[in-house]
């Protein structure tokens, strides 16, 4: 996860424990997406096992729905489901076979096509038509959430084009401030974490040190509805923006996520119950970040 971050060698067989929990709890319930993606991370299964599964979410269009984003019901395309899917993407240990495959290029396809002028992915017409969450049914386009973390993230996986990020630049820099950036809370934090892991940007070093303090703030006086929270903001901006936060704020929020899981194995939701075996797979995929540090630190002792 990051040097400063490393866990204890008492926390090696917790960790280890509550994986195999998790992946029980994700078995139980069905959830094959979470189901390969804990295994690939936990047990070195086949990345077309994760791939193959999130291809169950993908549209003819290259965009992602059919619930993986739970708040959402419609069945066409969406930039939340998006999202998602190209954290598992980014996830996966060998990335370099993502290069190519329908399911990668869909997204790409789709990437390119949904935009829209204004730099956004607006919610399509049928998405009005079904079940959709209140925020959702008010969230207005073109804004910051979802547009630069379908950028940031487009970066990262070497998606998208140049017009594409010149759109997000120009929407960013109307839209963007260090006052937001300061004070904003978590979902108008979270397009900064996304955007600025990746993407360079003049200000992005007064930006990261302003989100670092914003998170560290946040964590510090017990604001995050849970670790995963916390982890969504700090791990989600990558390793330059993890290492301005202080060392016992992240540890203290490790030892959250592994006190969080509920008697079945499973991580709790603050939302819609339907949550949790998303919530489970993503904090174990983050978990996985952390046994290589703490293998270390036990090898060491021996």
């Amino acid at each position: 996860m990051t040097d400063h971050a490393v866990l204890t060698p008492n926390h090696a067989d917790q960790v280890e424990q509550v994986a195999e929990r998790g992946l029980a709890f994700l078995e139980n319930h069905d959830y094959a997406l979470g189901v390969a993606w804990v295994r690939h991370l936990w047990h070195n299964a086949p990345t077309d096992a994760v791939v193959d599964a999130l291809a169950t979410y993908q549209n003819n269009d290259g965009g992602f729905s059919k619930g993986l984003e739970v708040d959402i019901k419609a069945p066409v395309s969406n930039p939340f489901a998006a999202r998602l899917a190209m954290h598992v993407l980014l996830s996966l240990r060998q990335p370099a076979e993502l290069t190519s495959g329908p399911v990668i290029e869909g997204l790409d396809r789709w990437l390119t096509t949904a935009q829209h002028e204004d730099g956004d992915w607006h919610f399509a017409p049928e998405v009005y038509q079904h079940d959709l969450a209140p925020w959702f049914a008010g969230w207005s386009f073109p804004s910051l959430n979802p547009a630069c973390c379908l950028a940031g993230l487009a970066a990262r996986l070497n998606l998208g084009t140049d017009e594409l990020q010149a759109r997000v630049r120009r929407l960013f820099d109307e839209k963007a401030s260090l006052e937001e950036a300061r004070t904003g809370e978590f979902y108008n934090l979270l397009p900064y974490v996304e955007y600025l892991a990746s993407v360079d940007h003049p200000e992005r070093d007064a930006y990261l040190d302003t989100l670092a303090a914003n998170i560290t703030a946040t964590a510090e006086r017990g604001a995050y509805a849970d670790a995963g929270h916390f982890f969504e903001h700090a791990h989600g901006g990558g390793p330059d923006l993890l290492r301005r936060i202080p060392a016992p704020v992240i540890k203290s929020q490790v030892e959250r996520l592994l006190a969080e899981p509920q008697d079945d194995g499973g991580w709790p939701s603050p939302y819609d119950p339907a949550w949790r075996p998303w919530a489970t797979a993503a904090n174990l995929a983050l978990l996985a970040t952390t046994r290589p540090s703490v293998r270390r630190e036990t090898d060491s002792h021996q």
